[in-house]
Parts: C-alpha cells; structure tokens; sequence
C-alpha cells in the first residue's frame, strides 16, 4: 500500500486507495484489524484501538501515527439490525445544545452507542497536532460524516482534514447539509460506484440531503469529481449499467454497493 499523504489538502487519489483498505478492514475479525493495521506500522496498545456496541451493531477502530489519526467505521452486512437502522426514516435534532440541522436518528443513536469512547482515543493520541482522517463504507460512511460534522462542528477546536466515504447514504436534513457543506464540504469526499442503491436512500421526499463532493465511478471503473461530469453523462451510464444487468444474476444496484468493489476500483484508479 502507498504511503498516506497526511499533509493533502485536496482530494488524494493514494488516500482514496488508503482509506477504502481501511473502510474494509473494519468488516474483518478484530484480531485480523490488529495484525494488519500493525503491519500498517500503527503502535496498538492492547485493544483500546477498538470500538464495539452490541445494542446497535457498530464497530469502528481509531488509530493513529506521529502524523495522521485514521477513524474508520464499518458498515452493513446484510445483518437485519443493521437494515433496520438504515431504513428508519426519523430524522432527530443534532444537537440539543448545539442545534445545526436534523439528522437520521438511528444513524445518531449508532454513533452515540461508541462516540464517548471513541472521542477519548481520539484525544489520546492527538498528542503531536496530527491531521484527521475518517472513513466508512454504507452505515459506517453516514457515521464517519456524523463523527466528522460532531469533531468539527460540535468541538470548534478541532479540524478535520478529510472524509472519505463510499456508498453512503443520506444523512440529514438540508439544514444539516448546508451546515456541514459550509464548513466540510471541500475535504469531504463521497463515494458512488454506478448504480449503488444505498446512495439513494432515504429518499429525498423525507427531507434528506447528501453532503460533501460527489466521486463517481462510472461502469467502466473510471472515477469523476462530480464537476467534471453532467447529469446527463452520469443519467446514460446508470443506464448501461442496469442494462448489463440484465446479464448478470446479482442486481446491479446491490452488487454496486459491495465494499470489495469500492476498494478494487479505488486502487486500480491509482
């Protein structure tokens, strides 16, 4: 794997590559997390690394160098407690003290189950002013944004230098996105390969808004800034996606959404 750029202060190509490993390891055993991130050159201490709620089903691991904090959660696994907190449409006010918009409230819950913990470790190791860095794939993705709106947004001493998510779905109310745009949308870099079906939901008719800069994979694996690609463009290449489709027994839009996929294309688009 390339080494990290910690000092990137736009959208990275290596730290894409980067942050889809670690979006993914988060799916594995935490035992496999330790050895790899170890052999990532990250200094564990036992399994404070680590982040776990059974109520919600929310993992997550925050690591960190003399440059660099990394802050990764993991995502669904076709698991009915996850989908159940995907689904839920309630959206709850972010916060009560500090309020700056509405957000999905089962996303708020998963994180408030780790946050306190998480928040601590972040703290911990933040000893030398190194950038900060999250990442997620489908729920782990709307948790890395919410953790990153709650670092900045919510903790004004503290900067985020970048989000990089893949397949995540809506958030938040506009209000929510204007905010969280105002201050994160130029780090903030959202991953969408072709027809990936969590991307769109919750459906904006509840009142949800996505954030950030749109990163679009198109079917030929090819990755555009939202900016450098029409609606058009992006209309006929859906098109071509479910069109092949229709030789292909996994359903586009679920296929598109597997985390393995992001990370193959995030690295072969090096």
């Amino acid at each position: 794997m390339r080494k990290f750029n910690h000092k990137a202060k736009s959208f990275s190509k290596i730290n894409l590559s980067y942050l889809a490993r670690c979006a993914n390891l988060c799916y594995e055993p935490k035992e496999d997390v330790k050895k790899e991130l170890e052999a990532l050159g990250f200094n564990l201490i036992g399994d404070r690394f680590y982040f776990s709620d059974k109520n919600t089903d929310t993992q997550a691991f925050v690591v960190g160098d003399k440059n660099k904090i990394i802050v990764s959660f993991r995502g669904t696994e076709g698991k009915f407690k996850d989908w159940a907190t995907d689904v839920n449409l309630v959206k709850t006010s972010w916060t009560n003290s500090h309020p700056v918009g509405e957000v999905h409230s089962g996303f708020y819950g998963a994180l408030k189950s780790v946050w306190e913990d998480m928040f601590a470790e972040i703290m911990n190791l933040r000893t030398n002013n190194q950038s900060i860095w999250l990442t997620g794939h489908s729920l782990g993705a709307a948790l890395a944004t919410l953790a990153a709106a709650t670092l900045q947004l919510q903790h004004s001493n503290i900067t985020i230098n970048g989000v990089y998510t893949f397949g995540q779905p809506r958030l938040g109310d506009h209000k929510f996105s204007k905010n969280y745009n105002a201050e994160l949308k130029t780090i903030t870099f959202r991953c969408v390969n072709n027809n990936d079906v969590v991307t769109r939901v919750p459906p904006q008719i509840f009142g949800y808004s996505h954030v950030g800069k749109l990163m679009y994979f198109d079917t030929e694996g090819n990755l555009h800034a939202d900016n450098n690609l029409s609606w058009w463009a992006k209309f006929w290449d859906r098109l071509e996606g479910r069109y092949d489709d229709m030789l292909n027994l996994t359903p586009d839009g679920v296929g598109d959404h597997s985390m393995n996929i992001y990370q193959k294309l995030s690295k072969e688009n090096l």
